[in-house]
């Protein structure tokens, strides 16, 4: 054989025997197959028992009886009946005969053979803790270690055989504690009973509280839900509410907003914005319009009609807005062409007044021309001083501290003659037009200010 065996403890190189080199396939068969009950040393006689047999309680007794009835015995096969002491194999008759010369199948013989010889090597492996083959020297070893571990169990089962007829020899003597256990477990069983009894009650009752935490968890769901469309409506209203205070709050907004328009309207006053009464340079002025003349800055006279056009018109609205009627004149505002009736006792028609014409506007191109134009001019100039003194008056009513700025008498006020007479310029008269529509706007701020509508 040329397969190569080394001893599994030392490891040296092994020499196999020849009744295992030389064994048939029949043979290795009926040895792997386990039909030997290899390592089975029995007696026919059967085991011997050392000793007395143990004493085991009555209780333990029975429960063992109970434990094996109904376990079925293994059929066990004697390996030494005559009808299992050799197998015939058929197919391996007469083969190595047959096929001696052929080297092909020699080979396959010698590796079968070393299969056979592996198979057997584990199958005694797998019978202890050993791993084979072994030489002999390891093998002696082993059996003197074996030897010694056969000795100790010996021992040990001596010292067992000892206690155990130690404990036969007094069997009466653990009497009174045994009755004590006994009575211990009893009494153990019946606590153990109430207990249980306990235990099914809290089960019981656990049962109970799962139903209920079922119940509880259905109404918190509930509870939930409600909660959910709590929540939803109460962010829709805070929506709402939300709107309405921005509403509120745009309300507010546009509430102070008129307020302070109202406001400013009630501070406006429209009379002075429609008759801006100023000064350019040394000429008083009614809406730009310059209202006098100089030798050095001579005014045209359209310019000065359309002012005194202004003035008439403004002392109309005053009167009309203080709803106050005036004695002796009645305003006839046309613009550049502004007229002025005066009223005069007629002697010859006591029942019928005078009725003057005042023209309150001048051409002045010609001497001739002037001379008329002017004297009318002047007597509608007097008569403006003298409805500025009738709202004066009136206004005294309201206020007995009302002073105008510049004092009026007759023809002159501040001093100076309103009358231009046949001059074409004059600073006296200059003056007096300044004078006049500085008490002007007097009157008209006073008025807006201090005296309602009606």
């Amino acid at each position: 054989m040329s397969a190569q065996y080394n001893c599994q403890r030392c490891h040296l190189p092994l020499v196999i025997d020849s009744s295992l080199t030389n064994l048939t396939k029949a043979q290795g068969h009926l040895l792997t197959s386990g039909r030997l009950g290899y390592g089975r040393d029995r007696d026919d006689n059967g085991e011997k028992l050392l000793g007395n047999p143990p004493f085991i309680p009555a209780e333990r007794q029975r429960r063992l009886d109970r434990s094996t009835s109904n376990v079925r015995e293994p059929a066990l096969v004697d390996w030494r009946s005559d009808g299992d002491s050799f197998v015939i194999l058929p197919q391996f008759e007469g083969q190595d005969e047959e096929r001696e010369d052929d080297d092909d199948v020699e080979d396959k013989i010698v590796s079968t053979r070393v299969k056979m010889l592996s198979s057997i090597f584990n199958l005694l492996s797998s019978k202890g803790d050993l791993d084979y083959p072994v030489c002999g020297e390891c093998a002696k070893l082993l059996i003197e270690s074996m030897k010694l571990q056969y000795d100790q169990v010996i021992k040990e089962r001596d010292a067992y055989v000892q206690f155990l007829q130690k404990l036969e020899n007094r069997p009466g003597q653990d009497t009174g504690k045994l009755q004590d256990t006994m009575d211990h477990i009893n009494d153990l069983k019946g606590k153990e009973g109430d207990l249980l009894k306990e235990l099914q009650g809290l089960e019981a009752e656990n049962d109970q509280l799962d139903d209920e935490i079922v119940s509880l968890e259905k109404e918190l769901e509930t509870i939930d839900k409600e909660e959910q469309q709590f929540q939803m409506e109460l962010n829709r209203q805070a929506i709402e509410v939300d709107e309405l205070i921005k509403e509120r709050d745009t309300v507010t907004a546009e509430y102070k907003f008129n307020l302070l328009q109202l406001e400013k309207l009630r501070k406006t006053n429209v009379y002075s914005d429609t008759f801006n009464i100023s000064h350019d340079g040394p000429f008083a002025t009614i809406n730009g319009l310059r209202l006098g003349s100089l030798d050095g800055i001579r005014v045209p006279w359209r310019e000065i009609n359309s002012a005194l056009g202004q003035v008439i018109l403004l002392l109309a609205t005053i009167t009309t807005r203080l709803n106050f009627k005036l004695v002796g004149y009645k305003l006839k505002p046309m613009g550049s062409t502004s007229k002025i009736e005066k009223y005069e006792p007629d002697p010859s028609n006591p029942s019928k007044p005078k009725v003057t014409i005042l023209e309150a506007y001048s051409s002045g191109d010609y001497q001739i021309e002037r001379l008329f134009n002017h004297s009318n001019l002047d007597n509608s100039l007097v008569a403006i001083l003298d409805i500025l003194s009738q709202i004066s008056n009136h206004l005294q009513k309201y206020d007995t501290n009302i002073e105008l700025p510049y004092k009026m008498v007759n023809h002159k006020i501040g001093e100076a003659s309103i009358r231009l007479g046949s001059k074409v310029a004059d600073d006296e008269w200059t003056s007096a037009c300044k004078f006049l529509l500085t008490n002007t706007k007097w009157i008209l701020a006073y008025s807006s200010a201090h005296i309602p509508l009606r």
